[in-house]
C-alpha cells in the first residue's frame, strides 16, 4: 500500500505504531544477546560444578548434575513469547477505537515525524504505512547491518521523538 492513499491519520498512526514496534525489536535483540551469554555462562557454571564434584570423587547419591542447565535457543524463546506479548498489548493500546489515542495524534508534531519518513526513499516500504512481521524484520535486518539510509532515518526519527508528544493513556 502506498503511503500517498493514506491519510495524514493513518500514516501517524502507522508511524508511531512501526517505530515502537522497531524500538522494542532492537531492545529484543539486545535482550536475546544477554540470554545467550546468560546460559553460556549457566552452562559453564554447571559444568564446572559438575567436575569439581567428580575430581574429589563425591557421591552425588547416583546423580550426575545437569551440565547444560537451558540451551541458548531456550532463551531466546523465552524473549521472544514476552516481546511478542508486549507487541500485541502496544498494538491493542493504540487501538484507533481509543479516543484519547486520536487526540494524541492530532498533534501536529507527528507530521514532522511523517516528513522525516517521507524524505527518505527505502526499496521496503515506508514507516507510514501498516507493515506486517516481514517488513518490520527487513528493518530490523537493514539497522543490525548498518545500512547507511535506514541509520539516517532512524537518527533523524530519534532527534525527532525526543521534542514530539508522549501518549499517556
Amino acid at each position: 500500500m502506498s503511503t500517498s492513499k493514506l491519510s495524514r491519520d493513518e500514516k501517524v498512526e502507522n508511524l508511531v505504531l512501526n517505530l515502537s514496534m522497531i524500538m522494542m525489536g532492537i531492545f529484543e535483540g539486545v535482550f536475546a544477546s544477554l540470554a545467550t551469554g546468560m546460559a553460556t555462562a549457566m552452562n559453564q557454571t554447571a559444568e564446572a560444578i559438575t567436575t569439581a564434584f567428580e575430581g574429589d570423587g563425591k557421591d552425588l547419591g547416583g546423580k550426575k548434575p545437569s551440565t547444560n542447565l537451558i540451551s541458548e535457543s531456550e532463551m531466546n524463546g523465552k524473549f521472544k513469547e514476552i516481546f511478542s506479548g508486549l507487541r500485541k498489548e502496544v498494538a491493542e493500546g493504540f487501538s484507533d477505537k481509543d479516543q484519547s489515542f486520536k487526540e494524541f495524534l492530532n498533534n501536529p508534531a507527528f507530521d514532522d515525524g511523517v516528513k522525516i519518513v517521507e524524505r527518505h526513499s527505502l526499496k521496503i516500504p515506508a514507516l507510514t504505512e501498516k507493515l506486517g512481521d516481514s517488513d518490520l524484520a527487513s528493518y530490523m535486518s537493514l539497522i543490525q547491518n548498518g545500512d547507511p539510509e535506514v541509520e539516517s532515518l532512524m537518527k533523524e526519527l530519534g532527534e525527532w521523538q525526543q521534542t514530539a508528544p508522549t501518549f499517556r493513556k
